[in-house]
């Protein structure tokens, strides 16, 4: 079996700026590719019936439990996660990541109408790094996302449209 995508993804967050502030020129592109990837999680949540798990859970699990990260990839993504990249919430995610691709690598078959759920979260990631949790808001380099519960994040409307002249677009907009 391929590991195209495991290999792309895992490619990806060690490629990320973990511990710099990079993030700060994309602060506005990175807030609105949380609340994108809150608003899929939450549709796959529901999907899945896994709602008591969201926000940050292994999607992947839920489809097909069966699916395993190849060992190799899974310990350089511990490896790096070792080096500090953030809250829980985020080494979850990046766990749940390298096993989603794991997943579409297996060509496992994905309930219709839903997105990538991970996405966002790599894009945010590319774009500078992690984020906090705190008082019920997800701080993206000094701004925020209002938490809210699973159901707040229920649409089919994306928060943001995952191409990069939309993300610079948000990101030169003035303060």
């Amino acid at each position: 079996m391929t590991h195209a995508h495991v290999d792309a993804t895992l490619a990806r967050l060690q490629a990320v700026d973990w511990k710099g502030d990079s993030g700060f020129a994309h602060r506005r592109s990175r807030v609105r590719l949380m609340a994108e990837y809150l608003r899929r999680a939450a549709l796959w949540a529901q999907a899945l019936d896994a709602t008591d798990e969201w926000p940050f859970f292994d999607i992947a699990a839920h489809v097909d439990p069966s699916i395993q990260v190849p060992a190799t990839q899974a310990e350089d993504l511990e490896a790096l996660i070792a080096r500090g990249i953030g809250w829980d919430s985020v080494e979850t995610a990046t766990r749940a990541a390298l096993g989603w691709a794991a997943l579409l690598d297996a060509g496992v078959s994905l309930p219709p109408g839903l997105e990538d759920p991970f996405e966002p979260l790599l894009l945010m990631f590319d774009r500078g790094g992690a984020w906090t949790i705190e008082a019920g808001f997800i701080d993206v380099d000094g701004s925020a996302v209002r938490r809210k519960t699973w159901r707040d994040h229920l649409t089919t409307r994306p928060a943001v449209i995952l191409d990069q002249s939309t993300l610079r677009a948000w990101d030169a907009k003035p303060n």
